[in-house]
């Protein structure tokens, strides 16, 4: 009888060494990670920085030098240091750089605005680029509209659209000076672009550069609007208080069941899901839990229970 129970013990580690050879080897995340790259809040300026935000050079690192965030991928943000105590929270958009304004955690919104536009400043700071992002993660709130700039509009001083437009939408700052190409410039309101006289607005679209899209507040905006003049020579208040985006969960890509098991979501720099980071300092590697299920292999094996989550620790009968 002892000599079995020897057998059956040796048949148990063999089996235990075997799920974690191939743990080990099968899955790009460790066992164990680095819990600092999950630090639990990090101030920058007036920013509260947590998860799923994340700093950029709080990156963690797979055996095989698979980059990866605590935090969604595009959530990355930067915090600058200007001069010896000022530091400002920034996040790339599409390749153009945003300040960090505020994070409200409680409902999900983070406000930025243009840093470009900040650093400029003025009454009628010059905007350079629409605002793009890819939605995966993020998206507008309903306390968003736009501003639409037509700037370098070619038209000579008689054409009568100028005339038309000079009193209600062209740009009249002193400090703003003219297009680098020359011409005209016009700010419109989402209200003057979809109202009857919208066929004139784009006609004169044709003349200029490119639009420029703008998303500002719309309570902001509404206020300002009621005073076309102050629209018109003072918009950069508008812009400089920024707008508003919500972030939300990837719904099918384990980061939900990872996140309600008390979990932080691991994301590859190409934002793939790649695990869960628990806050233990164990890594679920096929399974997305932390808790409740997320038992180690060798409690499941030792324990004859079957991580069902986890098809590589098979169910053992005795």
């Amino acid at each position: 009888m002892a000599h079995i129970l020897s057998l059956l013990h040796l048949f148990l580690l063999l089996i235990l060494l075997g799920v974690h050879a191939s743990v080990s080897h099968g899955s790009p995340l460790q066992p164990e990670y680095n819990t600092s790259v999950c630090s639990k809040s990090y101030s920058c300026g007036d920013v509260n920085i947590s998860y799923p935000f994340y700093l950029s050079d709080a990156i963690g690192e797979t055996y095989d030098n698979t980059s990866f965030s605590c935090g969604y991928t595009d959530l990355k943000l930067t915090c600058l240091r200007d001069g010896v105590n000022n530091t400002t929270a920034t996040i790339q958009l599409a390749g153009h750089e945003y300040t960090v304004q505020d994070i409200v955690y409680d409902n999900d919104t983070v406000v930025l605005a243009d840093s470009d536009v900040l650093r400029g400043g003025g009454k009628c700071p010059r905007v350079s680029h629409n605002v793009s992002f890819d939605e995966e993660w993020l998206h507008y709130t309903s306390s968003v509209e736009n501003l639409t700039f037509l700037f370098g509009c070619n038209l000579a001083p008689t054409d009568p659209r100028v005339n038309a437009a000079g009193n209600k939408n062209k740009i009249s700052c002193k400090d703003f000076g003219s297009s680098p190409g020359g011409g005209f410039s016009f700010v419109f309101t989402p209200e003057e672009l979809g109202g009857a006289g919208a066929s004139a607005e784009y006609e004169l679209a044709k003349l200029c550069d490119p639009p420029v899209v703008v998303p500002v507040d719309v309570n902001l905006l509404m206020e300002m609007g009621s005073n076309q003049t102050v629209l018109l020579t003072e918009y950069g208040a508008v812009i400089d208080n920024g707008f508003e985006l919500a972030w939300h969960l990837v719904e099918n890509d384990g980061c939900n069941p990872c996140e309600k098991s008390q979990g932080q979501c691991a994301y590859r720099q190409n934002k793939t899901f790649l695990g869960c980071l628990c806050s233990d300092g164990k890594m679920a590697m096929d399974s997305p839990y932390c808790s409740g299920s997320s038992k180690s292999f060798e409690t499941c094996i030792l324990q004859f229970n079957s991580c069902k989550s986890n098809k590589l620790v098979p169910r053992i009968v005795i």
